[in-house]
C-alpha cells in the first residue's frame, strides 16, 4: 500500500513537473502550461519523457524508503535476482513473444475497439511512435512489473499467510486459494491500469489480464521480478510488430488509415 500511495502521489508529481520543465525549455514553441498539460494527455512525444520522468521520482523515493524499512538493499527486499533474468534469458524472451503472438491471435475473437487511444498516440508522428516503442519494451516493463509483481502480488500472497497464521484461515485454504485469488486480484488492477488507454473495452482487458496471469506465474516460479521483466517486455515488442511492418518502420503511418 505504501509503495502504491507514494507511486500515485508522485505521478502527479512528475506530470506537473515535467510539464512545467518542457514549457520553460520551449521544446513544443510557446505553449503554455495548460494547453502543454492537455497535450501530454494524448501525444507521445510530451507524454512519454513526462512519464519516464514520474517513473525516475518514483525509484528515487522508493528505492531508499524501502530499503530502509527492509533493512537490505531495494533489490534483494523485492527479489529483483537479475542473474536468474541473465541466465534463463532466451527461454524467458521466447515466452514473451509466444504470448504476445497466442495472445493477439485469440484476441480475434473478441470484440476490439477501432482505433483505441493508445493507437492514436502512437499515430500522430514517427518520432512519438518509437519513443513509445523503445519506452514499452524497457522503462515501462520494469515499473509494471515492480508494481505489480513485485509489490502487490506477493503482498497478496502474504495477506493469506497471514490469516492462516492468525488462525482467521486454514493453511490449505492459504496454500490452494491465496496465490489464485491473488494472481486474479493481481491481473484485475493490471488490466484495469491499461483501460484508459483502451476505449475502456473489455476485450483487450480480457487480453491483458491474461497477460498478467503468465507474467504472476513467472514471478512466483522464479521467484524474481527481472525474470518477468524479460517476458513483458518481449510481450511488448510483439504488439510493436505489425505496425511496424505495416508502416515501413513508422515511416508511412498513413497507411494505418488513422
Amino acid at each position: 500500500m505504501l509503495f502504491f500511495v507514494l507511486s500515485v502521489f508522485l505521478l502527479g508529481v512528475g506530470q506537473v513537473l515535467g510539464v512545467f520543465l518542457i514549457e520553460h525549455l520551449h521544446l513544443f514553441g510557446h505553449r503554455g502550461f495548460d494547453s502543454l498539460l492537455r497535450l501530454s494527455l494524448d501525444d507521445a512525444r510530451l507524454s512519454i519523457p513526462v512519464q519516464a520522468l514520474s517513473y525516475g521520482l518514483i525509484a528515487l523515493v522508493t528505492v531508499p524508503v524501502f530499503s530502509l524499512l527492509w533493512n537490505e538493499p531495494f533489490s534483494d527486499g523485492v527479489l529483483w535476482k537479475s542473474e536468474t533474468a541473465k541466465r534463463r534469458f532466451l527461454p524467458l524472451a521466447l515466452l514473451g513473444l509466444a504470448a504476445g503472438f497466442g495472445i493477439n491471435l485469440f484476441g480475434n475473437f473478441l470484440p476490439m475497439p477501432k482505433d483505441p487511444p493508445i493507437m492514436q498516440d502512437m499515430m500522430k508522428s514517427p518520432l512519438g511512435a518509437w519513443m513509445m516503442l523503445v519506452f514499452g519494451i524497457t522503462v515501462a516493463p520494469m515499473f509494471e512489473e515492480l508494481a505489480f509483481r513485485g509489490f502487490l502480488l506477493p503482498g497478496l500472497v502474504n495477506c493469506f499467510r497471514w490469516l492462516a497464521r492468525r488462525g482467521s484461515i486454514s493453511e490449505t485454504a492459504a496454500q490452494w486459494a491465496g496465490i489464485p485469488v491473488s494472481i486474479l486480484l493481481t491481473s484485475i488492477g493490471f488490466a484495469l491500469m491499461h483501460s484508459p488507454q483502451l476505449s475502456h473495452a473489455w476485450g483487450p482487458l480480457v487480453l491483458i489480464g491474461m497477460v498478467s496471469v503468465v507474467l504472476c506465474i513467472v514471478r512466483l516460479s522464479t521467484n524474481s521480478v527481472a525474470a518477468g521483466v524479460v517476458v513483458h517486455a518481449a510481450y511488448n515488442f510483439t504488439l510493436f510488430v505489425a505496425v511496424l511492418v505495416q508502416t515501413g518502420g513508422f515511416r508511412h503511418l498513413e497507411k494505418l488509415g488513422i
